[in-house]
C-alpha cells in the first residue's frame, strides 16, 4: 500500500508493509552524468513536487557477470551511472528519533548495489526498532579515479565515490526526524570497500558531525592510496579509453562500455598485487584536498576520540580468492619473502621467518594466504583499534570464526561470509552458505545483537581494547573472547605501513 510522508526535502511516496515502511531511490544528489561525470555530487534541492519512491532505482555502473551463489543471486538487476538514490526502511515515520543506521555496500570498490544483495533491511528494521538507510554511490573509476593531478579542474575534488556518501549523510541529518530515526543517533556500517569508505569519513572534515559510530567489517584506517600512484592509475585509464588530456569532450561522450573496459585494463585481481604499496587497484586516495590526512592519523591524533568504533575480521580472509583458483602460487620462497618486502620494505626475510616458525608444515600457498589476510585485514584493524584507544577513544574487535559445512567448508571462515550474520539473516533455501549449519542462525543473532546494541548505546557487548594486549571477540567459534593479535604485533613489530 502506498504512503505519503512530508520531509524537508518533500514529499515523498513509499509503501507499507507488514514490515514497516520503505522509501525506496530517494535522489539526494544530481545525477552524475554529462557534464557532472568524474565532478563532486551536487546535493538535490528541495521540491515541491512529490518524489515517487515505491521502487529503487539502479545500481553504480560496474561490470555485471555471474556470481558465486553462496548468497543466492544477488546480481545488480540493472545498472546506471545515474545512481545518486538512497533507500530508506523504517518501523513507522513518526517522531519517535530511532537509532539511524546508514549503511555502505562492498565490492572492492568496483561493484557492489544499495538494494540486491543478501541484505534484508526491512526485517532488520522491523527487529530492531531501528531505521535502516542503504546507500547508492559511484564506484569503478567513476567514483575513484584521482584525475585531479593529472588534469585539473573541474576534476579537482578526488574520493567523489565517497563525497556521493557525505552528500547522503547530510540528507539524512535534515530529513531522517521526518521518517522516524534520530539524526543525533547515527551509525554507519559497512563492509570490505564499504567499511574503508566509512572509516575514511573520519579525515573529512564536513563528514565528522554526520554520524556518531563506526561498525566496520573487514575494513579499517587503510586501503589508502597515495597521489603518485593514484596518478598512475589516471594515466593508464585515459590511455586505455583513448581520452588525452585535457580533452573533456571526449571523457565525457565515452560510452559505458568503454569505461568498464579500460578500468579492467588497468587493475589487477590478485589480492596482494592490489594492495601492496602502489598496488594496481582503485581506492580512496590521500589527496590532501577532500581527505586532508591519512584516518589512521585522525586516530592517533585523538580528533573523533568521542566516536566509538566496532573492528572485525574473518579468520580466513583471503581464503575464498585461493579456493577459486584465482591466486598467484608461489612456486620458491624468496617470491613469497620478496612480496612481503613489497609491503613492508627490509623486513621480508624476518616476516616469512615468523611465518614458517608458526606453521612449519605449511606450503607455500597457505603460507601466503595467511599473510595476506593478516596484511589486508587483520593487521589494519588491529592497529585502529590501537591508535584509537591510546588517543582515549572506544574501540572493539572481533574476528568472525564460522564456517559453513559439507562441500563448501574449504572456503572456511572467508572474506563477506559475516554479512548475512550480521544483518541476522536467518538459515533458509536461498542462502547456501548457511545451509546445513547447526550454529548458523545462533551467530546470525549473537552478531545482529550486536551491531543494533552499538547502535543504540555504542558498546557492542564485549570489553574494549585495552592496550598493549588486544582482546577480540569470536563468533561461531570454540571461545568467547580471546586474546589474538600479541603474535601477530610482534610479527610486524616496527613495520610500521599504514
Amino acid at each position: 500500500m502506498e504512503f505519503a510522508r512530508h520531509t524537508p526535502f518533500g514529499t515523498l511516496v513509499g509503501r507499507q508493509t507488514r514490515d514497516g515502511y520503505s522509501f525506496l531511490g530517494i535522489p539526494y544528489a544530481e545525477p552524475p552524468i554529462g557534464p557532472l561525470r568524474f565532478c563532486k555530487p551536487i546535493a538535490r534541492r528541495r521540491t515541491t513536487a512529490t518524489v515517487d519512491a515505491t521502487e529503487p532505482r539502479p545500481a553504480p555502473l560496474q561490470a555485471v557477470g555471474p556470481t558465486l551463489g553462496l548468497f543466492g543471486d544477488t546480481s545488480p538487476k540493472s545498472v546506471s551511472e545515474d545512481c545518486l538514490y538512497l533507500n530508506v526502511w523504517t518501523p513507522a515515520p513518526d517522531v519517535a528519533r530511532r537509532p539511524v543506521l546508514v549503511h555502505l555496500f562492498g565490492g572492492g570498490f568496483q561493484r557492489g548495489s544499495a538494494t540486491e544483495g543478501v541484505e534484508d533491511a526491512a526485517a532488520l528494521s522491523n527487529k530492531s526498532d531501528c531505521v535502516i538507510v542503504r546507500v547508492g554511490f559511484r564506484v569503478g573509476v567513476l567514483g575513484f579515479l584521482h584525475l585531479g593531478d593529472v588534469w585539473g579542474e573541474p576534476y579537482g575534488a578526488g574520493n567523489v565515490g565517497l563525497l556521493d556518501v557525505v552528500a547522503a549523510l547530510e540528507w539524512v541529518a535534515e530529513n531522517i526526524s521526518a521518517l522516524g530515526g534520530d539524526p543525533d543517533n547515527v551509525t554507519i556500517f559497512g563492509i570490505s570497500s564499504g567499511a574503508f569508505m566509512a572509516t575514511a569519513l573520519f579525515a573529512i572534515p564536513a563528514a565528522r558531525s554526520l554520524f556518531q559510530r563506526a561498525f566496520l567489517q573487514s575494513g579499517s584506517a587503510s586501503r589508502v592510496f597515495d597521489r603518485t600512484s593514484a596518478t598512475d592509475r589516471a594515466r593508464e585509464f585515459l590511455a586505455a579509453a583513448g581520452v588525452a588530456i585535457g580533452d573533456r569532450r571526449a571523457l565525457e561522450a565515452l560510452p559505458p562500455d568503454r569505461i568498464l573496459d579500460a578500468e579492467a585494463k588497468i587493475l589487477a585481481s590478485d589480492l596482494g598485487a592490489r594492495n601492496a604499496p602502489g598496488g594496481r587497484a582503485l581506492g580512496i586516495v590521500e589527496d590532501g584536498t577532500t581527505l586532508v590526512e591519512h584516518p589512521l592519523e585522525v586516530f592517533r591524533r585523538g580528533i573523533c576520540r568521542d566516536k566509538p568504533i566496532v573492528l572485525g575480521s574473518t579468520r580466513d580472509e583471503s581464503r575464498m580468492w585461493f579456493s577459486l583458483g584465482v591466486m598467484a602460487i608461489p612456486e620458491r620462497r624468496e617470491a613469497l619473502a620478496a612480496e612481503m618486502d613489497r609491503f613492508f620494505q627490509g623486513k621480508g626475510d624476518a616476516i616469512f621467518a615468523s611465518y614458517r616458525a608458526r606453521a612449519p608444515g605449511a606450503d607455500l600457498a597457505q603460507l601466503r594466504e595467511q599473510f595476506l589476510t593478516d596484511v589486508v585485514y587483520r593487521l589494519p584493524a588491529v592497529r585502529t583499534a590501537l591508535a584509537h584507544a591510546h588517543s582515549g577513544g572506544a574501540a572493539y574487535l572481533f574476528r568472525f570464526d564460522w564456517a559453513p559445512a559439507g562441500e563448501l567448508s574449504s572456503f572456511g571462515a572467508a572474506h563477506g561470509f559475516d554479512e548475512p550474520f550480521v544483518w541476522g539473516v536467518e538459515p533458509s533455501d536461498k542462502l547456501p552458505l548457511m545451509a546445513g549449519s547447526h550454529n548458523a542462525a545462533m551467530v546470525a543473532r549473537q552478531m545482529s545483537d550486536a551491531l543494533v546494541a552499538f547502535a543504540r548505546n555504542g558498546a557492542p557487548g564485549w570489553p574494549a581494547v585495552a592496550a598493549p594486549s588486544p582482546l577480540s571477540k569470536i563468533f561461531g567459534g570454540g571461545e568467547e573472547i580471546a586474546a589474538l593479535d600479541d603474535l601477530l604485533l610482534t610479527t610486524f613489530e616496527g613495520a610500521d605501513r599504514r
